[in-house]
């Protein structure tokens, strides 16, 4: 059982510099009684140097750009994100407090013993913003080809065979999980204080398999250190299309990449909601924002409140089964 207390944040640093300011528009687009009227406070329940603080950046300047106001980001990482999260939990839900979050505000809840809030009730999902899916590779030193070839060697080997993502509790991570439970082979994950230390290993061989975002894992691809085995997409990746989605390999369960969305305080009134979710599926449709997103992995996909909310539903409790399933603890 993990019990090492790390802060779920998305173990990706980006070098993110800051865009020029953007124009706005000639006639600001308001919503009901005028809305926004005044700044927007984005709340993003994690550090500065995460994946999803540039991607809350990227929408949120392209929103203050359509609405003439500013949408101000402000970071508040810790417990797992729960710090955050809960700051717009109990916000006032007028609109002018909001959360930019990855999907691990539905993995918290299982994670930890207490957490102030209830992620199904205490939020109105917004808008999604985008995916990130992940890639199950194989060290080039271990001989594993495919994901049919990692099931046998498992199966057959005295000694589960070891992994690693790149942090405890991540998408990535309980992705695996999930695979292990659905081909019922014993994998054994190898926890990194530093994703960066994780990949070296893989790289040298002494860490078989790992699971990372395929920016990461594309140049060692290319130069034939790492073996893509299996993309947590909904269809292949075009940069390596020659492999499988974990459906077509023959795991339909394992479908659970990385994602991000907008969300208020419970009882966001819904003309609201609606005024919202409209400005982000035009911000999604923004050339820099594509642009951007697309240098960083993420595919943009403007899915309204509604979307959201099912994907909020449907997740988790298949991450609750998982965390419980691999006795998984941060606290």
């Amino acid at each position: 059982m993990h019990r090492r207390c790390l802060a779920l944040g998305l173990p990706f640093a980006f070098a993110f510099a800051a865009a020029a300011p953007t124009v706005a528009l000639a006639q600001p687009i308001t919503g009901p009684g005028g809305f926004p009227a005044k700044s927007v406070r984005v709340v993003v329940p994690a550090a500065s140097g995460s994946l999803t603080d540039p991607v809350a950046r990227i929408v949120s300047d392209e929103l203050g750009r359509r609405t003439g106001q500013s949408w101000v980001i402000e970071n508040r990482p810790g417990a797992g994100g729960m710090i955050g999260s809960e700051a717009v939990a109990r916000a006032v839900p007028d609109g002018y407090t909001l959360l930019f979050s990855a999907n691990n505000l539905v993995i918290t809840p299982s994670l930890f013993s207490k957490v102030p809030y209830r992620v199904l009730e205490d939020f109105t999902p917004i808008a999604l913003v985008g995916r990130g899916d992940n890639l199950l590779v194989a060290s080039g030193a271990a001989g594993i080809k495919s994901v049919k070839d990692l099931v046998t060697r498992a199966r057959a080997s005295a000694n589960p065979i070891d992994y690693t993502s790149p942090l405890i509790g991540s998408a990535a991570h309980l992705t695996v999980e999930l695979f292990r439970t659905s081909a019922k082979i014993p994998l054994n994950h190898v926890a990194y204080k530093d994703s960066t230390q994780g990949t070296s290993d893989t790289l040298s061989g002494r860490i078989p398999v790992n699971i990372m975002g395929i920016s990461t894992a594309l140049p060692h691809i290319r130069a034939g250190r790492l073996v893509p085995l299996a993309w947590t997409g909904a269809k292949r990746h075009p940069d390596i299309p020659d492999t499988p989605t974990f459906v077509e390999a023959g795991y339909p369960a394992v479908h659970l990449g990385l994602w991000f969305g907008y969300f208020g305080p419970a009882k966001l009134p819904a003309p609201q909601v609606g005024f919202l979710d409209q400005q982000v599926a035009a911000a999604m449709k923004a050339p820099a924002v594509v642009e951007k997103l697309a240098g960083m992995s993420i595919d943009p996909d403007s899915g309204g409140a509604k979307l959201l909310g099912e994907m909020m539903a449907r997740e988790y409790p298949i991450y609750a089964k998982v965390v419980a399933e691999a006795g998984i603890k941060l606290d």
